[in-house]
């Protein structure tokens, strides 16, 4: 039997196997960026309850945005080992189990675009993540990014320094606003309303489909960041000009986009032998293969 973690910037999952028994469990989000620790630790736990475990598994493998952030790793494990003191626990990064999600074994990249941005590939012995910077040090091109420049778009159109389009009105029904001071009330919340930032994406990402000049000038430079974060990290894995396999991770870039457009269109220009494989299933499966190679190894 073993278990599968993610802890996500919009919604948390767990996923017990036992043969050929699955059991899932939802949660809210998670991400240690953004809440408290304790706030985290008590989605984790809701996360075991609900899986209604009978017998300890095999080996349990958490994977979390920011698990670099020093004594994070250690403290997850603290609370998966009070629940099963016996298992094999190893908690990693978001961007790792994305990868064996989508490419189980051998070499390979994901680039993960959802609320926050990040890439990491194997090769050989080289491991290597780039980005995930979280909404304040980085991210770009991912949901907070584009949400926040919208944001500012309408603020400029309040103060009469940018003209008002018409797509504009998608942003404030989501926001809840219709003018400065209710925009101000909307983003200048405690704690910062990040995934509500972050949700505004999607209208942007429409808008630019349809040709809205604004919106496609928002999309060009998030296409230009993100390819410009996994040119960074194929350099590093000496894999630029070779066959290698890079997946598409997450609700941004795993459906056909202008984004997605003049991303694979840049990459393409630099990294001519790349596959691109986008990946519509759950990083969580990448938590289960990596489980099943712990419990393997007993």
């Amino acid at each position: 039997m073993i278990v599968g973690i993610d802890l996500g910037g919009s919604k948390s999952l767990a996923v017990l196997r036992d043969g050929e028994r699955v059991v899932r469990a939802e949660g809210g989000p998670a991400n240690p960026s953004v809440l408290a620790l304790d706030a985290v630790q008590e989605v984790l736990r809701m996360l075991v309850r609900d899986l209604n475990i009978e017998r300890e598994p095999d080996a349990v493998v958490l994977g979390s945005a920011g698990i670099s952030k020093p004594g994070l790793a250690e403290a997850f494990e603290a609370t998966l080992r009070a629940a099963f003191p016996r298992a094999r626990i190893a908690c990693t990064s978001d961007l790792e189990i994305a990868l064996r999600a989508a490419i189980p074994q051998g070499e390979g990249a994901v680039l993960v675009v959802g609320t926050g941005s990040g890439a990491y590939g194997e090769s050989g012995d080289r491991r290597v993540a780039l980005g995930g910077g979280g909404y304040l040090l980085g991210d770009d091109g991912a949901g907070f990014a584009l949400g926040i420049a919208a944001a500012r778009l309408v603020l400029r159109s309040y103060e009469e320094r940018a003209p008002r389009d018409p797509w504009f009105a998608g942003i404030e029904r989501a926001l809840d606003c219709a003018d400065r001071a209710a925009l101000f009330a909307a983003i200048y919340r405690t704690p910062v309303p990040v995934a509500t930032i972050a949700a505004l994406a999607p209208i942007v990402l429409a808008a630019a489909d349809t040709g809205e000049r604004s919106a496609v000038k928002i999309v060009q430079g998030a296409a230009l960041e993100l390819a410009d974060l996994v040119r960074a990290l194929l350099r590093r894995l000496d894999a630029l000009q070779r066959p290698f396999t890079l997946a598409l991770c997450g609700g941004l870039i795993r459906e056909n986009s202008l984004l997605t457009f003049l991303f694979e269109t840049r990459l393409s220009n630099e990294a001519p032998l790349m596959t691109i494989l986008k990946f519509s299933g759950e990083p969580v499966e990448g938590a289960l293969v990596l489980a099943e190679r712990a419990s393997a190894a007993r």
